[in-house]
């Protein structure tokens, strides 16, 4: 695609009309046309803001906290653990919600119960503790636990308790899944209890591992290891049922896990552990709180719990009004989407048109823009979530940063995350990262939510759009037309300008015109005829410094067209004001002092905006002539302090944004 037809294809493919003829089927996207009604009066806080980070979080619909207001404003919600009126409408309330929540699930009270937790992961943990694990002996193999190596941490974690325990821990692959022999079923004979844990959903690449595992691991069909013993399974599906049905009248794992933010956006630090009945009575008991006991004694080891499954694991007061607020979150989503089902149908129109036109843009030389990871090719309902992981290429086949493509989302005003978001299985497998490359990453300085990524130019992490019940075309078109922009149509129009000054080299605002094309070879050399790229500019930053050391004027253009740098911004001290200037040195680290100082307090802690919020009322400026920076706030009275290098200071270490400094 070049030239005009270029700009037609691209036009056609971010077109509603092609969105709609080639991923709409009857009433799959926007609730049979209510979309743009639920953006307009549930959402209008998002304005113009593109949202993409619905695995991260959703959002919440105002309605859902007018209704949720409305009921605390009418009525008195006292603490379940008392028995006057208003404790007993809290009890009442909070057991609605449990029942409400397995009516969400198709499950009956008979069969799985509901323990409130503080979230996901706090349920996992939870699992952890009370799971009749045998420790392995000399005679005995004891229990295993074993987890696909695409989970999130949250399930990896559980191996440390395992290490207490005595429990061997078994990480497996999704092809060991796929390709695991059928045992004997005298392996299931022996009462030792085991636990294999697996995502529904995995929230690196979005793909749906199959709920038909769930039986066929409880009945031997297939194992993770040949271990004889009882397997029970532990469904991670906080990012699955965020938006898909899940029926656990049809698949019945032992444990599931969930986070009601994923579902609702509101209210946040809930989650929930569904527990099935029938491993409930081989659960442990240790540790006893709040309203989890029938009677003991505080002077003797005597102790015994409710019988309730929720009253004998919800230790202390649960949060109750978080938890009433359930009963108006699941009304509010039915009524604006009319169900999961609609939801799951919405998104993945979706995810598909974007995975198809991103998968489909190229450069002019024939280079893919992006790089996308993912479990299948085929993006059927069934096997893919409205998941989009991938990583932005340049026109030579390099990997653009991820913290270089959020900077530039952030431009346009898209929300989305990048990293290895929690999931360092599914970041390795995908990226090709070893396990000797993360250590030695660690090594460089390198951990998890940094933006240090790229190493050696291989990518440490990646980028992540995903969509929710709320999403639309217009969104998916917006971050569309960032890739397009960014990457594609001015991949070959950027210009640098650097030039030399006295002692160091100067930025300027100024632009000269030049018609020969020039460019930085490897050894930060100026060269003509060379097309110098953005991702290229972007991503060898180290490159252009050392060029910026060379003595004469140069300017780096492609196709005659120079860029105009509009502002030169100056933060000599970290989370105070800027101070504007036309043009400025640049040293070894970057510009002439650009954040040289940062304010401590009495025990030399650095202070940030995040703490106090006021510094960014403090002004500082330099005055190269006179060699001094001035500080002034206002109804202050001015600081001076010399530069020069005779000034005696006290130094400092400090970590900002994960640095020492």
């Amino acid at each position: 695609m070049e030239g005009e037809n270029t700009t037609m294809t691209l036009e056609n493919l971010l077109s509603f009309s092609y969105f709609h003829k080639y991923f709409i089927n009857s009433s799959d996207y926007g609730y049979k046309g209510t979309i743009q009604e639920m953006r307009k009066k549930e959402f209008s806080r998002i304005a113009d803001v593109t949202y993409l980070d619905h695995i991260g979080t959703t959002l919440f619909p105002e309605s859902l906290l007018q209704t949720f207001m409305a009921d605390l404003s009418t009525h008195v919600y006292g603490n379940p653990h008392s028995n006057n009126l208003s404790s007993r409408l809290t009890h009442d309330t909070i057991e609605y919600v449990r029942y409400r929540i397995l009516q969400h699930f198709n499950a009956s009270p008979e069969d799985y119960s509901v323990i409130f937790t503080s979230g996901s992961t706090a349920a996992l943990k939870l699992v952890a503790e009370i799971f009749p694990w045998t420790p392995r002996s000399s005679s005995n193999a004891g229990s295993y636990f074993c987890y696909l190596t695409d989970n999130h941490t949250s399930v990896v974690g559980i191996r440390e308790n395992m290490k207490m325990l005595y429990v061997s821990t078994v990480p497996v692959e999704p092809e060991d899944m796929l390709q695991s022999e059928s045992p004997t079923t005298e392996l299931l004979n022996d009462s030792t209890f085991h636990l294999f844990s697996y995502p529904a959903l995995s929230n690196f690449s979005g793909t749906k591992y199959p709920l038909s595992w769930i039986k066929k691991i409880q009945t031997g069909e297939i194992l993770p290891i040949r271990a004889p013993g009882k397997w029970c399974v532990l469904l991670d599906a906080a990012s699955f049922v965020s938006t898909s049905p899940l029926d656990l009248a049809v698949y019945q794992p032992d444990f599931v896990t969930i986070s009601f933010y994923k579902i609702f956006g509101f209210p946040t630090g809930l989650g929930a552990l569904i527990v099935s009945n029938c491993i409930a009575n081989f659960l442990r008991k240790n540790y006893f709180g709040g309203g989890t006991a029938a009677a003991y004694l505080s002077k003797e080891d005597f102790f015994v719990p409710k019988d309730s499954i929720s009253d004998r694991f919800e230790d202390g007061t649960v949060p109750f009004l978080d938890i009433i607020s359930l009963k108006h979150a699941f009304d509010t989503l039915q009524k604006l989407t009319g169900g999961m089902e609609n939801i799951m149908n919405h998104t993945h129109a979706l995810a598909s048109y974007t995975y198809s036109v991103l998968s489909a843009l190229r450069y002019n030389n024939g280079q893919p823009v992006v790089h996308i990871y993912t479990g299948s090719e085929v993006r059927t309902i069934d096997v893919q979530g409205p998941i989009i992981n991938f990583n932005v290429m340049d026109e030579n086949g390099g990997t653009i940063g991820y913290s270089q493509v959020d900077k530039l989302a952030s431009l346009f005003n898209i929300h989305l995350r990048t990293g290895c978001f929690c999931n360092t299985g599914a970041c390795q497998k995908h990226l090709g990262i070893s396990n000797a490359e993360v250590i030695r990453n660690l090594q460089a300085g390198h951990i998890c939510g940094d933006n240090m990524d790229l190493i050696d130019g291989r990518p440490t992490g990646s980028v992540r759009i995903s969509f929710g019940f709320m999403s639309t075309f217009e969104d998916a078109k917006a971050f569309l037309t960032f890739i397009v922009d960014t990457f594609i149509k001015k991949s070959s129009q950027r210009t640098v300008q650097i030039m030399d000054y006295e002692k160091f080299p100067i930025i300027s605002l100024s632009q000269s015109e030049s018609s020969e094309e020039k460019g930085i070879d490897s050894s930060g050399k100026i060269t003509g005829s060379t097309r110098v790229t953005q991702s290229q500019i972007l991503s060898n930053l180290s490159t252009v410094e050392r060029a910026c050391k060379c003595k004469v004027r140069k300017t780096m253009t492609t196709n005659n067209k120079a860029i105009k740098l509009s502002h030169i911004y100056i933060y000599p001290i970290k989370s105070c004001a800027a101070f504007q200037v036309s043009r400025w040195p640049v040293a070894e680290q970057g510009l002439l002092f650009d954040r040289n100082w940062m304010i401590v307090n009495e025990n030399g802690v650095c202070l940030s905006q995040k703490q106090e919020p006021r510094l960014c009322l403090i002004y500082p400026s330099i005055d190269t002539i006179k060699n001094i920076m001035k500080i002034q706030a206002k109804g202050m009275p001015s600081i001076e302090i010399p530069l020069d290098d005779n000034l005696t200071i006290q130094i400092s270490q400090n970590k900002v944004c994960g640095d020492r400094k």
